[in-house]
């Protein structure tokens, strides 16, 4: 006879999730209707964007677009809030809101490959009749 506490066979609650890492923005893969694709890399200020998510379930977004000078700038960022939720397995919420404007939400399709995090959108782009697929490809980088 042994004692123990009530939660010895309970499953571990603070293993972390994949997602909690900082991601730094990668190549976009737009997946047309007739079978063609494009592939934009990264260009250098993706490259220094990056978004760092949290285990409090919050997002930080890093974002640097082109300047006038050929360099990039740090664009500021206004939200009221930026978080992420996983609904299963391979399933994230993913919610921002700017000051002023109504709630984004998207639910997205994500998979871990090595140190790749993508986001497979089978609806990310519209050619102006039909949606087709989008793939955003981030590199974890911590």
């Amino acid at each position: 006879f042994s004692c123990s506490s009530a939660d010895d066979n309970e499953p571990e609650q603070n293993q972390t999730d994949p997602i909690v890492a900082k991601w730094q923005f990668g190549k976009v893969i737009y997946l047309y209707n007739d079978g063609t694709q494009n592939v934009v890399q990264p260009d250098a200020c993706d490259l220094q964007s990056s978004y760092n998510f949290l285990a409090d379930n919050t997002i930080q977004l890093t974002s640097y677009i082109p300047d006038n000078n050929g360099g990039c700038e740090f664009e500021i960022a206004n939200f009221e809030y930026f978080t992420w939720t996983k609904i299963e397995n391979g399933k994230y919420r993913i919610a921002v809101k700017n000051v002023g404007e109504p709630e984004e939400v998207n639910i997205e399709n994500v998979t871990f490959e090595n140190n790749q995090m993508i986001w497979k959108n089978p609806e990310g782009g519209f050619d102006g009749t039909n949606f087709y697929p989008v793939h955003n490809y981030f590199t974890k980088i911590n």
